[in-house]
């Protein structure tokens, strides 16, 4: 982004945006940069053919996924103003949304 912003194809502030970065954060890498104040600069001087490692994540294990809890079917009574009743039994998520949209 430095040696970006030195080619001067784009504004600071359109280069932060390009970057999702903070213009200020900009400013201040350009500004340590010029000074070489900035640690990743000194580290460039100083081992400019560092080589890159191999790889820097730790191992994982991978878990399967645990299944989603069964959970108890409901039991509902529905009584009307004829005094009838419908009972359902083992009432699923469906029937039970069904029901709501039947009755509304």
């Amino acid at each position: 982004m430095v040696r970006e912003s030195k080619e001067r194809t784009l504004s600071v502030s359109e280069l932060a945006r390009k970057y999702d970065v903070n213009t200020n954060q900009v400013f201040r890498w350009m500004r340590e940069a010029e000074a070489g104040q900035a640690l990743w600069v000194r580290r460039a001087k100083s081992e400019p053919d560092a080589p890159i490692a191999a790889s820097a994540f730790l191992p994982v294990s991978v878990r399967p996924a645990k299944a989603a809890p069964v959970l108890p079917k409901a039991a509902i009574t529905v009584s009307f103003r004829s005094g009838h009743q419908l009972m359902l039994h083992e009432a699923t998520p469906a029937m039970l949304a069904q029901l709501v949209a039947a009755l509304s």
